[in-house]
């Protein structure tokens, strides 16, 4: 009898403890999928910090209903990844505490209380057997919350989302908030899933990410730590990353009719006339304007990179005011950067203009942070004041329409003055630590990792040498004769640089002396060189005549003492004059007058191409 009594109970166990194994053995009658509603965004930075995922063809993600309808309204932080769940049981089902994981496969710079806890990353908009915490949740039930995140890796970009209630009876559905919303969910009890054939679903929002370096498109998966089953695991959330600026140009030509009217600073004059011209902008060496402005062309890489932040008109700006903040400093900036400005030289009138591609003039009002640049302060930020078209293809001009020498030192360096372009603000994923980007400097929205462009910079200002070419065509020393050289620096006369007359330059004198043998030799005034017209260092200043014997030139040259044959002369600033005779040195009785011509260079006239008259010199002078 005690052996029955014994027996009895342990087969009852053993049927509860099968019955038990086989029901976990059996798939689960949840089945759960994620989806895109608006669908994923269209574009995404390959150098951006804070891009929004599932919000829509041009990243304006749409307010929506606890029914999942999309209205019309552009919603903070909106972007929306939604959960479903199904049970395809008759009967209703609690499968446990289930952990559900979204993963991105980049790092989520943002947080559940980042920007604020009204537009950070949330789950909101739940339906059915949902109920997820805080005022956003979309159902008024007093029923304990059973939804919500219960921990997020930046660094891994994942979210983990518990479904099931804590026993927590101060999380409530209409719990105000903070508590509600950001405290951790860790289940300890399941969720009753209603018989088939009803569905619920949740939507999570509000996560930005960083697609710094990659390619190609993003994509969201969803993964269960057991109770449920995933029939559809992975949405694309972000459907292209690609550059977001077209590498800028200085272009030649096709400058649209506003840019060439860019307004020119009071008082001065544009080089040549009729507006801003293409190309860089050239100074010679001795300070003398060829062309004294110049033009960036920038191309957005895709229809909606260019974005303003919107605070002022409501549903434009920074994705149409879809994405947080909605803020005066959360513009889509452009950095155009310039280096090997010379101290004290002048680039100024800087002005910013937005067109089409074909140079028609659009929405978005662009503003430059500056309207000069100099070697102590050499970045124009340049912002929208008004939103750009999301749809079609925009371009940036920075036109700059006074270049001269300032109060730089001459002669002007060879290195040209540069330019590179970049977006900003330029910032970082995440921490040193991995953490999310807080303050006002480190956590702008939007922000982008700084990327120069393109990585050869662009030449915006040329100093070519400002040189005059002559040739003296024959001259002769030996027992008896000499001849005497005058080299004349005209840059002080009666006309102005743009109608073709000279700005004051000064230099130096080079002669490169070819005798009748064919031996050469260079000499070029420095301190101490004979003749007459020089400064101690050589130099001969605007408006002198440097004269000197041939004979003193060979001497210093150490080039023999006697000469026959023609000589090249480099005056080393622009209109320069020259005269040459041969004379008798016993009563220095002129023997024959040899001419000195001015050299015609590549663009006529003789003055180097660093700054060619308006009306050409011939050889005859």
């Amino acid at each position: 009898m005690r052996f029955k009594r014994l027996l009895m109970p342990m087969l009852v166990l053993g049927v509860m403890v099968t019955l038990s194994s086989m029901a976990f053995g059996q798939a689960s009658p949840i089945n759960c999928s994620i989806s895109a509603p608006q669908g994923a965004s269209a574009h995404a930075t390959a150098t951006g910090h804070t891009e929004p995922v599932a919000a829509g063809p041009t990243e304006v993600p749409l307010a929506m209903t606890a029914g999942g309808a999309a209205l019309a309204t552009p919603e903070a932080g909106g972007g929306t990844i939604r959960v479903t769940c199904a049970n395809t049981s008759a009967v209703a089902v609690d499968p446990g505490v289930v952990v559900l994981t979204v993963s991105l496969a980049t790092p989520i710079t943002n947080s559940q209380t980042f920007p604020t806890t009204g537009i950070g990353i949330r789950i909101t908009r739940a339906s059915g057997d949902f109920f997820p915490p805080g005022p956003t949740s979309g159902n008024s039930s007093a029923a304990p919350c059973n939804v919500g995140i219960s921990s997020t890796s930046n660094s891994g970009g994942t979210i983990a989302i518990g479904l099931g209630t804590t026993g927590d009876a101060a999380l409530n559905c209409t719990s105000s908030g903070v508590g509600g919303g950001t405290t951790a969910r860790n289940p300890v009890t399941g969720i009753l899933f209603s018989a088939a054939p009803a569905v619920s679903t949740f939507d999570l929002e509000g996560i930005l990410v960083s697609t710094n370096g990659k390619t190609g498109n993003v994509t969201a998966t969803l993964t269960s730590g057991g109770g449920v089953n995933i029939s559809v695991g992975a949405v694309e959330v972000i459907t292209a990353v690609s550059n977001g600026l077209v590498d800028p140009t200085v272009p030649t030509a096709g400058i649209p009719a506003a840019v060439v009217s860019a307004p020119v600073p009071a008082g001065f004059t544009q080089v040549p006339g009729g507006g801003v011209a293409g190309g860089p902008a050239v100074l010679n060496s001795s300070g003398g304007p060829v062309k004294n402005n110049f033009v960036i062309r920038i191309q957005e890489g895709y229809p909606d990179m260019f974005k303003e932040s919107g605070i002022s008109v409501a549903g434009q700006g920074f994705n149409g005011g879809g994405v947080f903040p909605v803020s005066n400093s959360s513009d889509t900036q452009v950095l155009v950067q310039f280096t090997n400005i010379p101290s004290g030289f002048d680039i100024s009138g800087c002005s910013a203009f937005l067109t089409d591609v074909s140079g028609n003039v659009t929405v978005g009002t662009p503003t430059a942070s500056q309207s000069n640049v100099t070697s102590a302060s050499p970045i124009i930020t340049v912002n929208f004041n008004a939103e750009p078209d999301q749809t079609a293809l925009d371009v940036l001009w920075l036109a700059c329409t006074k270049v001269s020498v300032g109060s730089a030192a001459l002669p002007l360096p060879s290195t040209p003055v540069a330019a590179q372009v970049s977006l900003g603000p330029t910032g970082a994923a995440l921490s040193s630590t991995s953490g999310v980007l807080t303050t006002l400097i480190t956590g702008q929205i939007p922000r982008y990792n700084q990327s120069l462009q393109p990585a050869v910079p662009l030449t915006v200002v040329v100093f070519p040498p400002a040189n005059t070419a002559l040739l003296l065509t024959f001259a002769f020393v030996g027992p008896g004769y000499n001849t005497g050289v005058a080299v004349a620096n005209t840059t002080t006369d009666p006309f102005t640089p743009a109608a073709g007359g000279a700005a004051a330059s000064e230099g130096t004198v080079s002669f490169l002396l070819v005798k009748n043998d064919g031996t050469t030799k260079a000499y070029t005034t420095t301190t101490g060189s004979p003749g007459g017209g020089l400064t101690g260092a050589g130099i001969v200043k605007s408006g002198s005549t440097y004269i000197v014997n041939l004979s003193e030139i060979l001497s210093a040259a150490s080039f023999g003492t006697t000469f026959s044959g023609y000589v090249f002369i480099t005056a080393n600033f622009t209109h320069a004059h020259g005269a040459a005779t041969i004379y008798t040195t016993s009563n220095g009785a002129a023997a024959l007058s040899t001419p000195v011509l001015v050299v015609q260079d590549s663009k006529g006239g003789g003055i180097s191409a660093g700054a060619p008259r308006t009306t050409p010199e011939g050889l005859g002078q």
